[in-house]
């Protein structure tokens, strides 16, 4: 047995994922700090220290490709997690595949990678078509006269496809008629033209799903429009990221986003690793030394590596396929959540929770026994 557990992962440092890369390898780098004072991790009898390696990927999916070939070739990896977005993990799951490697996946929520087949990633995060699926109800609760739906969404790439396709089927089983499906290129969009077709449908709840710019630059025109309160509920995807409110500033107030994990419903006394309190301590060190701010593409790459360490003590050695066994049969938490798999590798065991920006703050207004406080409707 070797002296050191290697752990990798191509990260995003650079490019269109830049900031939610650096937060993922500044989660990770925490977690294998955390692994390392308790003594290493436990690989049967003994425990070794934990050593991270990680390539920039420049948020490109050949860069990701090139990134988990040289990981599993070169480094020899005993532990390989995925980049963020679910193209780049489709991408580097492609050659985990090829080569028989499990991938921890915290950062795609997509299905491209189940679509073709490959069984061996393990995922942290809730899949990309339960995202808005609360946002109808929360709509409905607050006006229950409410039935109209616009979605808006690039026209490339799966993930905006899921997040779309699972809101609009929630919504159509409470009622809802879609009264407009517009969907953009990502090169050529007016913002402004968007925001005037979606005010003449006076939707009850617009439903946009874009890349982080495109969410942001669809809010931005969003509110603008001087008849903002008849678009009812505004459901952006990247709404709770730290950037939308830094861009938008008080504009960002009123917008609904689905969020993976707040600090607000972190679990106190999880089954593996630190506790609520002791887990966001160390994010904001590790948040801290890499100068980003902590947001769930930190959280959730910490959390991959408690799920990883559990199941590296569960199966008693680092061998791929023992640890896909057993994660597979797994069912306990961590401060992120509750991680319980399908046989596919698909995250069962917990949602994602609705986030509204009110008065410059993050308040969690679905579900309702996770509510901070009401949903401000029409904001």
């Amino acid at each position: 047995m070797a002296a050191t557990v290697k752990a990798g992962i191509s990260a995003s440092l650079t490019g269109q994922f830049s900031t939610q890369g650096q937060q993922a390898l500044a989660g990770l780098t925490a977690w294998v700090d955390y692994v390392n004072q308790q003594g290493g991790l436990a690989v049967g009898d003994a425990k070794l220290p934990v050593t991270l390696v990680s390539y920039d990927d420049g948020s490109t999916a050949d860069n990701t490709r090139r990134a988990t070939e040289r990981l599993i070739t070169d480094d020899n990896v005993d532990l390989l997690f995925g980049p963020y977005s679910a193209g780049l993990t489709t991408a580097a799951a492609e050659v985990a595949e090829s080569h028989g490697r499990v991938i921890w996946n915290h950062g795609g929520a997509g299905d491209a990678h189940y679509a073709r087949g490959f069984r061996k990633v393990i995922s942290i995060l809730t899949p990309a078509d339960q995202y808005l699926v609360g946002a109808p109800e929360l709509v409905r609760q607050a006006n229950p006269e409410a039935n109209r739906l616009v979605i808006l969404r690039i026209d490339t790439g799966a993930f905006a496809r899921l997040v779309a396709r699972g809101a609009e089927t929630a919504a159509h089983d409470l009622g809802f008629t879609t009264v407009l499906d517009l969907r953009y290129r990502p090169t050529q969009v007016s913002f402004t033209e968007i925001a005037r077709h979606v005010a003449e449908q006076q939707p009850d709840l617009v439903v946009t799903v874009g890349r982080i710019r495109h969410d942001i630059g669809t809010a931005r025109a969003l509110a603008r429009l001087p008849n903002r309160s008849n678009i009812g509920l505004a459901a952006v995807i990247a709404t709770p990221i730290a950037g939308f409110e830094e861009l938008l500033g008080e504009a960002a107030d009123g917008f609904v986003g689905p969020s993976q994990w707040e600090p607000a419903f972190s679990i106190p006394t999880p089954d593996v690793g630190p506790g609520a309190a002791d887990a966001l301590r160390m994010l904001n060190d590790g948040a801290s030394a890499a100068d980003v701010p902590v947001d769930y593409a930190m959280a959730q790459a910490m959390a991959a590596g408690l799920v990883a360490e559990r199941c590296v003590a569960l199966a008693g050695d680092l061998d791929d396929d023992a640890l896909l066994n057993v994660a597979v049969n797994a069912d306990f938490t961590t401060f992120y959540g509750r991680f319980k798999i399908d046989e596919a590798g698909r995250q069962i065991g917990r949602s994602v929770a609705l986030v509204q920006r009110q008065h410059g703050r993050k308040v969690v207004v679905w579900p309702q026994e996770l509510a901070e406080g009401e949903l401000q409707y029409p904001f």
